[in-house]
């Protein structure tokens, strides 16, 4: 059985996280992903190197893509870009707005040689706009959409941004879908058509704090703007910021349902969402909850929650992880230890499910990592190859095009191929 997108092809013109993710994720759906780079790599793969133009980062985002090595800025390079557009039916950039442009690789030259391309791109601010043309990456758009205000991890008076670059992730599963979708379309209508991404708008969808409803928000939020001016304008740290903006949110200093806690010998974290969860969790602690009954004084909500918060914390560390988590499956609460990522290689649960994958990389040797996130019975996903070496598949994508052996030696003494 083949993959489901076994004979689209895709051009990928993208760089560090987002775009490579999607272009990633659709190679194990089948698609044949070419990655286009300078002729000196990616910058991605010139980040923490583990030996020469290879990074463990690099692995990551482009596993299953074969590699040209190219100088889109050589003028002589236009017949190459021409066929690969031609070739493609997915067109993959993620170049602020302007520079697509000046490279010929913008959706409207694009649709000229290839009127039926999909061209998907991404960027961090959007196309339109005073941000528009400036540089930004997954931290930068953290910081700007109020992702990073949200996270409490201050470190020696910084708020720290969410480290696994959410906004970068959250875009290059989204481009995949997108890119699906628009496949679909031109399946049933012949339509190619633009698909637009950014990381600053990825960073707002996934915070629930971004969705106000204006009948019960409004009031709120322009409380909470004129004490962020005001502390501000005091120079509050941003600890100070946060301890006072808790006061717009008083549920959040008695959180026992849903949070971390240490036992005896590590951490462990509890998740109970509705009243049935929160039931269970009650009686197993066998602790009691007044906020939940009726008739509470919710000037009272603070200290009772600090009370509980300060019981189940005692609680919890009166047995080990093991044993925590065995007691409140018993009472099916959902739960689980903080493990590490090393911890996960040999873990029956990972392994029972196949969820970790063997394959070969040209120059590292054998590689392991994540299967594919999406598993299909009649088009089953699979890993095509490890990420490639830089311009790997120079000679072999430039002889699709049907570019002869002199052809590429000859680019290659332009310096236009690598």
């Amino acid at each position: 059985m083949t993959g489901a997108l076994e004979g689209i092809r895709i051009l990928d013109c993208t760089q560090i996280i987002a775009g490579p993710l999607a272009g990633s994720l659709l190679t194990e759906m089948g698609a044949d992903v070419v990655k286009v780079e300078p002729l000196e790599g990616e910058p991605w793969r010139l980040q923490a190197e583990i030996i020469p133009k290879e990074s463990k980062g690099y692995l990551t985002q482009n596993r299953g893509k074969r590699s040209l090595a190219l100088d889109f800025k050589d003028p002589r390079s236009a017949p190459i870009r021409d066929g690969l557009i031609r070739w493609a039916d997915v067109l993959l950039t993620n170049y602020r707005p302007g520079v697509p442009e000046a490279l010929g690789l913008d959706y409207e030259s694009a649709r000229a040689i290839n009127p039926a391309i999909i061209y998907a791109e991404n960027t961090a601010f959007g196309k339109h706009g005073p941000d528009s043309q400036r540089r930004g990456y997954d931290i930068v758009a953290q910081a700007m959409s109020g992702l990073t205000a949200s996270n409490p991890n201050v470190q020696n008076g910084l708020p720290m941004q969410i480290a696994f670059a959410p906004a970068d992730v959250v875009t290059g599963v989204a481009l995949a879908w997108a890119i699906t979708a628009a496949l679909y379309h031109r399946e049933k209508t012949g339509e190619g058509q633009a698909i637009n991404s950014s990381l600053l708008l990825s960073s707002l969808t996934i915070q629930a704090g971004a969705r106000e409803i204006v009948a019960l928000d409004e009031e709120g939020r322009h409380a909470r703007l004129a004490h962020l001016a005001e502390a501000r304008a005091r120079g509050a740290t941003i600890e100070e910021i946060y301890a006072e903006r808790r006061r717009f949110m008083p549920e959040v200093a008695g959180n026992i349902y849903y949070r971390p806690y240490k036992t005896r010998d590590s951490y462990l974290v509890v998740g109970c969402l509705g009243p049935g969860p929160r039931e269970r969790f009650r009686k197993a602690l066998d602790i009691t909850d007044p906020r939940y009954e009726p008739g509470f004084d919710s000037s009272r909500l603070r200290d009772v929650g600090a009370a509980l918060v300060a019981t189940c914390e005692a609680k919890f560390q009166d047995r080990t992880n093991d044993e925590w988590v065995a007691y409140l499956d018993t009472h099916d609460i959902a739960c689980g230890p903080i493990r590490f990522v090393d911890e996960l290689w040999d873990d029956p649960q990972v392994e029972a499910n196949g969820f970790l994958v063997e394959y070969d990389h040209t120059l590292l040797g054998p590689l392991r990592g994540p299967a594919p996130i999406i598993q299909m019975s009649r088009t089953p996903t699979r890993v095509q190859r490890a990420a490639p070496a830089l311009g790997e598949h120079s000679d072999e994508v430039l002889g699709g095009l049907g570019y002869s052996a002199d052809d590429i030696a000859r680019f290659r003494d332009w310096g236009i191929v690598g």
